[in-house]
């Protein structure tokens, strides 16, 4: 297998054990070749890798390649699109693994390259804005949507200015301006029906459900039901469910604690801090539900295991606990539901870290 065959193996590849499969090819081949083959291995390696979740080795695979391309573009500046991608990747990694200076540094070093109005220049922008957008840089998460939107009505890119604009109204909603919110939700809603892409169109409907009335609310959420969600969306739509219930008085905590569930998986899985899952279990365990002791081990197994902290004890003689250990000791859960899932998860990342309870 060649260095462009490995690239195409990998854009085709069905499941992640093709990618572990593929992640051995690769290291392979990175040891017989050199310059820009190398390179293009070293960089597909590296999305190997961050796919699987194992960030130490993209994280390395995307500087050994930045390091190639950084040469290779010194003695021909037709590399320098391969320095910006490596750049863009890495500023991606280092978002997902919330070490913000470094992936803002990374995103800026890449844009410094970018003197048109490329493709190139519309991602890392709305990749940086939208970074901007969730630590609540309100002014910079605008200058660079608004910049991105530009160049992506120039391009016709209308998926992305669908996008562009869903993001720019969550950050106009957070600065309290909900007026011009709604009517960048709504604009981004009419731009999207015309690509016709579920997932987009879903995204945006989540964001317009605090401003929809009974009848419209009810439609919407219909309409959200029926699509196929992402596990970040399923635990916004979840935590907005909670909320309203909350605000009307109902029981709200079978609704948080599908939030915090799906939010934890969400996190754990990609990344991605869609709702703050331990402030829904907390709401949870302020409660008087039936959930609320599984509520009390799932914060304790999060805190113990995923936080580090050592003064926490946990029961495993609750419901919550006794999963765990059937999984640990080879048995299987037979029910099924988002807390069942949440524990699975749990107790897997448990074998494979050859931890015992």
């Amino acid at each position: 297998m060649n260095a462009d065959e490995f690239v195409k193996a990998f854009n085709n590849a069905r499941d992640l054990s093709e990618l572990e499969e593929l992640a051995e090819i690769g290291e392979g081949l990175c040891r017989n070749l050199e310059g820009h083959e190398r390179g293009k291995v070293l960089g597909t390696l590296g999305n190997i890798y961050y796919a699987l979740h194992k960030l130490k080795e993209a994280e390395e695979a995307y500087l050994d390649a930045l390091n190639i391309y950084i040469k290779l573009s010194q003695e021909d500046e037709s590399f320098l699109p391969y320095v910006v991608g490596c750049l863009y990747n890495l500023g991606n990694l280092y978002r997902i693994s919330r070490r913000y200076a470094e992936a803002e540094k990374a995103y800026l070093d890449a844009l410094k390259l970018l003197d048109d109005r490329s493709d190139q220049r519309l991602a890392i922008l709305a990749a940086l804005g939208t970074m901007y957008a969730r630590l609540d840089m309100k002014e910079h998460a605008e200058k660079a949507l608004i910049e991105a939107y530009s160049i992506a009505r120039e391009r016709g890119d209308t998926r992305a200015m669908g996008m562009l604009l869903n993001n720019l109204a969550v950050v106009y909603q957070r600065g309290g301006r909900k007026r011009e919110a709604e009517m960048l939700l709504k604009m981004a809603l009419e731009v999207l029906e015309e690509v016709g892409e579920d997932l987009s169109i879903a995204a945006v409907l989540q964001n317009l459900l605090p401003y929809l009335d009974e009848k419209e609310l009810k439609r919407v959420m219909e309409r959200l039901e029926s699509f196929e969600l992402p596990i970040d969306l399923k635990a916004k739509i979840a935590y907005f469910k909670a909320r309203r219930a909350e605000e009307r008085g109902e029981d709200s905590a079978r609704h948080y604690m599908e939030a915090a569930c799906l939010g934890f998986m969400a996190y754990r899985n990609f990344g991605f801090q869609s709702v703050n899952f331990m402030h829904c279990l907390d709401k949870v365990i302020e409660s008087d539900s039936d959930l609320r002791e599984d509520a009390i081990t799932l914060k304790k197994l999060i805190l113990k295991y995923y936080y580090g902290s050592q003064k926490v004890e946990i029961d495993f003689n609750t419901r919550v606990g006794r999963m765990i250990r059937a999984v640990l000791d080879g048995d299987d859960i037979y029910d099924d539901g988002v807390v069942e899932d949440t524990v699975r998860l749990i107790a897997e990342d448990l074998l494979r870290a050859g931890k015992s309870v």
